[in-house]
């Protein structure tokens, strides 16, 4: 298989470290804006990454439904639990290191200046290298860009600011927490919350300037945690995982941050989403993040989390529903439906309708909707 991706990538990051522990053999292809447009897009819809070609010529996209149809192809050792508390409990802190983690993690990577410039130029060198300017305009562009709109657009204000700065450190002190008396987060052997947290601490957190220095301060652990990730292979570990039961205490802020937190702002998006709304206000950690954009894709999110916690037998969603309860309770939407299931079932199927050459130009210069794939021009 061939994995497009890109190395300063939150999710490339991500996508690989699974693949590198399970020992699936695969060839690195670094994605330009090119190979976007020409390769990606037509395949997929999205000028996303990261994205896999399998050898058949078949596609793959969303490290979600990626990790979940390669674990059905290569079921050992397994990075989900098989039992269902732990399996429930481990997809719902994947969702939310992947929706609610990284809003810390571009604040941390684009407000420091030294971090912000940076960035800019290994966009402008690595990943826009055949855009037609030079590669400190293209790579200053792109970086406004991704401020204006997962930044600006996703709710920091003067208001929210020192809660959004401050949860990378929350983050940092349960992990630490967690990592004391094992090797990874979940126990003996990386699992999906270990892949899933991996986003965020890796390419962004452990690597760019700002937040690295923070990490080898406050949570020497936590770097050593992403290194270990990193390097992790099935088959050195050796023996079956032995996967804890989110009791440790670690978890309280993890737990308490999704039921309070993350799980109302599924709630309030899907509501929004059926108002017809573009935009929402949420309140959390005390402050209001204000005309959050309604993002569809989020609420596919939500369907999905909620289809699986329904599907527990009533004695394991009490047991979810005991982790949870000091913190609150996951209220449920009646008839919830995305739309998106379909579009999430791999592999992708091969007959795309494709754009259309002025819906390329756009694209080549704002980029991918955020939520939503390509709909064709007629």
């Amino acid at each position: 298989m061939t994995v497009y991706l890109a190395d300063m990538s939150y999710f490339s990051g991500k996508m690989e470290a699974y693949l590198r522990y399970k020992e699936i053999p695969y060839e690195r292809r670094l994605a330009t804006s090119r190979t976007m447009l020409e390769e990606v897009l037509p395949a997929t819809g999205l000028m996303k990454v990261p994205v896999i070609r399998l050898a058949d010529g078949q596609w793959l996209k969303d490290t979600t439904p990626m990790i979940e149809w390669l674990e059905a192809q290569y079921p050992n050792p397994p990075v989900v639990p098989i039992d269902p508390v732990r399996r429930f409990m481990s997809k719902l802190v994947e969702d939310y290191a992947d929706e609610w983690c990284w809003r810390a993690a571009l604040y941390w990577r684009w407000v420091p200046a030294a971090t912000r410039r940076l960035l800019m130029r290994r966009i402008g060198e690595e990943v826009l290298p055949d855009f037609p300017a030079p590669s400190w305009l293209s790579g200053w562009y792109y970086g406004r860009r991704q401020i204006s709109t997962y930044l600006k657009g996703d709710g920091l204000s003067k208001e929210t600011e020192p809660v959004i700065k401050q949860h990378y450190l929350d983050l940092l002190d349960a992990m630490s927490m967690l990592l004391e008396d094992q090797p990874f987060l979940l126990g003996s052997h990386p699992s999906l919350v270990d892949i899933g947290l991996f986003g965020p601490m890796f390419r962004h957190y452990a690597q760019d300037p700002a937040p690295s220095f923070v990490m080898e301060q406050r949570a020497p652990a936590v770097y050593a945690w992403v290194g270990r990730v990193w390097n992790a292979r099935a088959s050195r570990l050796g023996s079956e995982p032995a996967f804890t039961d989110f009791s440790h205490p670690g978890w309280r802020y993890f737990l308490k941050d999704i039921v309070q937190s993350y799980w109302p702002f599924l709630l309030a998006t899907a509501r929004a989403w059926a108002d017809g709304e573009a935009r929402v206000d949420h309140e959390a950690h005390g402050v209001t993040y204000r005309r959050l954009k309604v993002v569809h894709y989020r609420v596919f999110c939500l369907e999905v989390l909620q289809r699986e916690y329904l599907s527990l037998s009533p004695d394991d969603r009490d047991a979810v529903n005991g982790l949870l309860s000091p913190y609150g309770r996951l209220e449920t939407l009646e008839g919830l439906e995305s739309g998106l299931l379909e579009d999430h079932d791999l592999p992708l199927r091969p007959e795309r309708p494709q754009p259309s050459r002025l819906q390329r130009m756009k694209l080549a210069l704002v980029g991918t909707p955020w939520d939503m794939p390509v709909k064709p021009q007629h």
